[in-house]
């Protein structure tokens, strides 16, 4: 899943030093390398279990990791299982032998379930809960002689082992004191967090003890950068021209910033539409959104073909599927016929039949109750989202909407705990259908995480017997469910956003959404 926030940037705060790390290594038997990374928010708190965020997982990835690794457009691999065998209900990993987490214990099958205890525990609470494991019904072996660790569901789960897989692994001495996990790195990845200032920067070296990476990647692999100096670049601009004067070997830049990069210049670029426009309506009792007749009528109300480009900067097209091409299965989902047409009229005459009667104003009201909608959507969002949220605002003026553009540094939070918002523009990425289930299934908040208080019955139904059915064969189901979110207005797919990670001297690859750090390899 794809969330951003962005944490205030830190004034005078003094870099950490982090206990629990391993020493340098020299990558290919040469001098040590050091490569810089921009990347655009800052994850605030390190915990990979409480932290879901697109910015949490691209700093959190060079500590941590999970069984599977997920190269763009491939299969799943081991990467800290060796095999695996799965069910519907069922699967097994077992272990690569020798995996050390960073303080040099050995990590055993028992931290494995310990991991997901920890973040099954509704005290924890855990986004992942329901999306990369299921909220009810698991039970978990762990046989440390086998390096074995068995998960059982009660109910039944397309892609058992490709949403188990995910999770990070969190070592012993991380879930003695989770507390820890705020500030320090307790994993098993190939580099060792050394120093951080949050909202500027955050350091790495490469542990010298690292020997069971996806592709053979060991401490010792050609070109595996010694150093990682990661910093926070919130602009597309700045991003930009730090690759451009030589300050980041890596960035991340979306938006037309792109247009002045000469392509010669990149041992590395790679286009990715990571950045969907999504836009959920909250669906609470006392919200307008309750009303579906409301939800649809601001549907209508919606241009995608004009608000797309705006939205994306010219680089993307009509969304109409949850799961893009960079996703792990179902790929070619198409629910394009389940998305309402944009039409005023009749979006006006939804809102008439419904009761909202037109002011002197131009606004609507019922009961003595003006149709006044938030508009929530990141603060760290382009210049054309912000653009495209004010041109949102002034199709719904038009049938009488008054729209609220409400930026938020920490979008997430607010949504997350019942905050106070209508619609949000939000980009979650997921690479498998089966995420959304959890994602717009389970309780309410406080008590759950279903944000936008889903109640599509019809969806729960088809859900089920989507999941019945095992990977590629699921597709057709999967389909149809996402087809009763789109009608029902659950989510109202818009436009796909791309942005584009650019190498200077380093060539790189995606796991998810996300860079890999194993496959960062120095060029010149």
């Amino acid at each position: 899943m794809r969330r951003s926030i962005v944490a205030a940037a830190a004034v005078g705060v003094t870099a950490l030093a982090l206990s629990g790390c391993a020493g340098t290594a020299e990558p290919g038997g040469g001098e040590a390398q050091t490569i810089k990374i921009a990347v655009q928010s800052d994850p605030g708190t390190l915990n990979p279990i409480t932290n879901a965020t697109n910015a949490s997982e691209s700093v959190s990835t060079f500590g941590y990791e999970s069984l599977l690794f997920y190269p763009t457009g491939e299969e799943p691999r081991g990467l800290l299982a060796d095999s695996w065998e799965s069910t519907t209900t069922g699967v097994e990993f077992t272990l690569k032998d020798g995996i050390l987490c960073a303080d040099g214990t050995p990590l055993t099958a028992t931290d494995v379930k310990s991991t997901f205890e920890y973040a099954a525990a509704d005290e924890t609470g855990s986004p992942y809960k329901g999306v990369y494991f299921p909220a009810e019904g698991l039970t978990i072996e762990a046989d440390d002689d086998a390096r074995t660790v068995t998960f059982t569901s009660a109910n039944a789960q397309s892609f058992l082992a490709e949403t188990i897989g995910a999770l990070p692994i969190v070592c012993a001495s991380g879930l003695a004191d989770p507390a820890v996990l705020d500030t320090e790195f307790h994993g098993t990845g190939a580099y060792a967090l050394k120093a951080s200032s949050p909202g500027q920067s955050y350091t790495f070296t490469l542990r010298d003890d690292y020997t069971w990476g996806p592709d053979d990647t060991t401490s010792e692999t050609a070109g595996l950068p010694g150093t990682v100096e990661i910093s926070i670049i919130e602009s597309d601009s700045t991003a930009a021209n730090m690759l451009q004067t030589g300050e980041a070997n890596v960035a991340e830049v979306g938006g037309s910033e792109r247009d002045r990069l000469d392509k010669t210049e990149f041992a590395k670029e790679l286009e990715v539409p990571l950045r969907p426009g999504l836009i959920f309506f909250n669906q609470a009792e006392g919200r307008v959104g309750h009303d579906l007749a409301v939800r649809e009528a601001l549907a209508q109300a919606v241009d995608r073909e004009a608000v797309g480009p705006v939205a994306s900067a010219g680089r993307g097209e009509q969304v109409t599927t949850l799961v893009s091409e960079f996703g792990a299965a179902c790929t070619a989902m198409d629910s394009s016929s389940a998305i309402p047409d944009y039409d005023v009229d009749a979006a006006a005459a939804a809102l008439d039949a419904a009761g909202w009667v037109e002011g002197a104003d131009g606004i609507r009201a019922k009961d003595g109750k003006p149709l006044s909608i938030l508009m929530l959507y990141p603060a760290s969002e382009s210049q054309g989202v912000t653009a495209a949220i004010e041109l949102l605002q002034t199709e719904f003026n038009k049938i009488g909407v008054d729209a609220v553009p409400t930026p938020s540094a920490s979008y997430t939070d607010v949504i997350f705990s019942g905050g106070d918002w209508d619609i949000v523009w939000a980009p979650i990425f997921t690479s498998l259908p089966s995420d959304w289930a959890g994602i717009l299934g389970g309780e309410f908040p406080p008590n759950g995480g279903n944000w936008t208080y889903n109640s599509n019955q019809e969806y729960f139904d088809l859900v089920g017997e989507a999941q019945a059915l095992a990977g590629a064969d699921s597709c057709d189901a999967w389909q149809a469910a996402q087809d009763s979110l789109f009608r029902n207005l659950e989510v109202l797919p818009v436009y796909s956003s791309t942005s584009t990670f650019y190498g200077v001297g380093v060539e790189f690859g995606m796991s998810k959404s996300i860079l890999a750090p194993t496959t960062i390899r120095v060029t010149e």
